[in-house]
């Protein structure tokens, strides 16, 4: 990691702004004769500058050009060599209101707009090669930046407050960009928010265009593991893609990614939690059945799509549902299946998913089978009732890690085949639970079967393949089980 920037905190209210100092001589004339940014003139340590202040929430943005309608005006000056090259509007300074940072974009026509820095404890971030020109610029990051022909116009960027300070670390080092291996830095990194086997997921900000978005870095990764981030990044590549059919919503969206040799970073869509979280430590009780029957219906959407990319996941479960607030302002939840890192393919030129994967307590009967036969998309479909139930039943909640995956196929089954269905209401997705994964209805099959009880038609009994008994220890042990 680059050397760390230097702390500055002058111990009062800092206002959300900086300023721009004269860093060269066409830029220090600039500052010191021209009328038309005198409201803006201010002083820095006996320097003075051109004040940009966004403490204004009325105010979020400051053009620069040398038209009469911009905030920052840059006369054109006509030399030897040519014009400075300045254009009517040729930047601007925005602040993305809903994460807080600054861009720097570069409107012109030349584009002759440039960030850099100078010494050695500060970042130089540049404009990516496609797409909008715009990037971040805060203390220690951009810290100068250049308007014109051969940087004709160069400036200072003195903070006071960037509005970072959610990605701020202790002092002397004040931002941690990645990836780390490499020259070109696409995020600023923030506090870790969860992880699993095969990486660690942290918050970042993307530089380019201040929004915040999840990192899954996956470091140190030899043979099969390297293999499990390349299969989820091609995964995500494929079933996001437009060529074939509309991205579902419900998948978790791939936004970029770096590889190295024995690494790879993948950049998400940040989402407030996962379905374990939000059971276990945020919902009361009375609102499980509601979320479990949202989830229930949206992860059929998820494997459903799959289904048409020949994709099965192998690892549905709590932890790897992420719930946001819906976007549609209902005030409900929307859910997004994540983490495709043992997805397979289950096409006719890919090789034959056989291997276990998965997480125990919401594996399927098959993974268990010797030998193994090839999975198929119905795993998924057994993964997704054991979620349901794992949502709606306290008692399987707090039981179904302790015991064996003998147990817990047995368990499940039999609550899918209770005809009087609890008070879970089993009957429309008991077929979800057979044994036989020939007998369980696809992703759109089980839609199906939802959308004729929510028209209040007559709904067939389906019959339960006849679980084996519990008898001796396995029967004691679910007869005695302290709840």
């Amino acid at each position: 990691m680059e050397e760390s920037y230097e702390y500055q905190d002058s111990g009062r209210h800092q206002r959300l702004g900086f300023w721009l100092l004269p860093f060269n001589k066409a830029a220090a004339a600039l500052v010191s004769c021209h009328p038309h940014n005198l409201e803006r003139y201010s002083y820095d340590q006996d320097t003075k500058g051109i004040w940009i202040d966004f403490s204004n929430p009325e105010k979020q943005e400051y053009t620069v050009g040398c038209s009469n309608s911009v905030d920052i005006y840059l006369p054109q000056v006509w030399n030897s060599t040519g014009s400075s090259g300045i254009s009517e509007r040729h930047a601007s300074f925005s602040a993305v209101t809903d994460t807080g940072p600054i861009l720097l974009c570069d409107e012109s026509e030349y584009l002759s707009t440039e960030p850099f820095s100078h010494g050695s404890h500060s970042y130089t971030v540049n404009f990516r090669r496609e797409g909008e020109r715009s990037v971040l610029v805060a203390q220690g990051i951009n810290s100068l930046v250049a308007f014109g022909h051969g940087r004709f116009y160069q400036f200072e960027l003195r903070w006071e407050n960037d509005g970072l300070d959610e990605f701020r670390m202790a002092p002397p080092v004040l931002y941690a960009l990645g990836p780390s291996r490499t020259k070109a830095k696409r995020y600023v990194l923030g506090a870790k928010v969860g992880g699993g086997t095969f990486g660690n997921v942290y918050r970042a900000m993307d530089v380019t265009t201040g929004s915040v978005m999840a990192v899954k870095k996956c470091h140190r990764l030899t043979s099969k593991r390297l293999d499990f981030a390349s299969r989820e990044i091609a995964t995500l590549l494929k079933i996001n893609s437009t060529d074939e059919s509309t991205p579902c919503d419900h998948i978790i969206q791939i936004l970029g990614y770096t590889t190295g040799p024995d690494w790879a970073e993948i950049y998400l869509p940040l989402k407030s939690g996962n379905l374990k979280t939000l059971v276990s430590k945020i919902l009361p009780p009375s609102s499980h059945f509601h979320v479990s029957n949202l989830v229930l219906h949206q992860m059929l959407l998820a494997l459903h799509h799959l289904d048409q990319h020949n994709i099965i996941h192998r690892d549905l479960n709590p932890e790897n549902i992420l719930w946001e607030h819906s976007p549609f302002g209902t005030g409900d939840y929307h859910f997004t299946l994540a983490d495709f890192g043992l997805s397979m393919c289950t096409s006719s030129q890919a090789p034959r998913a056989k291997e276990v994967a998965g997480t125990t307590p919401f594996m399927a009967p098959e993974m268990y089978h010797t030998p193994l036969k090839q999975q198929t998309s119905k795993v998924d479909i057994w993964s997704l009732f054991a979620t349901v139930v794992w949502v709606r039943d306290r008692r399987f909640r707090k039981g179904c890690e302790l015991v064996g995956p003998h147990l817990v196929h047995v368990w499940l089954n039999r609550i899918a085949g209770d005809k009087k269905g609890g008070e879970g209401g089993y009957e429309a997705i008991r077929r979800m639970a057979c044994f036989d994964p020939g007998r369980r209805p696809s992703a759109e099959e089980q839609l199906e079967i939802l959308e004729m009880v929510e028209m209040e038609e007559e709904m067939p009994y389906y019959w339960q393949d006849k679980p084996p008994p519990m008898t001796g220890a396995i029967g004691e042990l679910w007869m005695g089980w302290d709840w």
